[in-house]
């Protein structure tokens, strides 16, 4: 059986996952293993970053939500990171992370300002991302052209 959706109800189901994700709790960032066992979901989904609780950010998906948030923690694992160690610090990347006062400084940022909401999501989370990314353009340091 096939099943197609039209562009009205493709549109109703990626704003309905949007407004899910961003009513979704936002929760302190913390480097430490028990913040993520604590608040990440061990599932599949898309999570978005805020600057302050309020500022839209970053926006993006992975197969385990938990994995990835552990990710955010190393530069040479998360272009969230490398993307923002540049333009917050002009940080230049040396072995694939940055000078250790520039990790430092991004080290306490993240634990003083930033926030993230997840949501769960099985099926379609890279075209979830991409409608997301595309719509918030303008807020978000991460880039429609760079996905595949």
């Amino acid at each position: 059986m096939k099943y197609k959706l039209n562009q009205s109800e493709l549109i109703e189901i990626l704003e309905r996952i949007e407004k899910e994700l961003f009513n979704s709790k936002r929760i302190k960032f913390k480097k430490c293993k028990d913040w993520r066992k604590n608040n990440v979901p061990n599932e599949p989904g898309i999570y978005a970053i805020f600057e302050n609780d309020d500022n839209l950010i970053y926006i993006g998906e992975s197969g385990n939500l938990k994995d990835r948030m552990n990710e955010i923690n190393r530069t040479v694992n998360h272009s969230f990171r490398k993307q923002f160690g540049y333009l917050r610090y002009r940080g230049i990347k040396s072995r694939k992370k940055f000078t250790d006062d520039i990790e430092m400084l991004l080290d306490e940022y993240f634990a003083n300002n930033i926030y993230v909401s997840f949501l769960p999501i099985n099926f379609g989370r890279l075209e979830v991302e991409s409608y997301l990314i595309g719509k918030f353009q303008e807020k978000v340091i991460n880039s429609i052209k760079k996905r595949k």
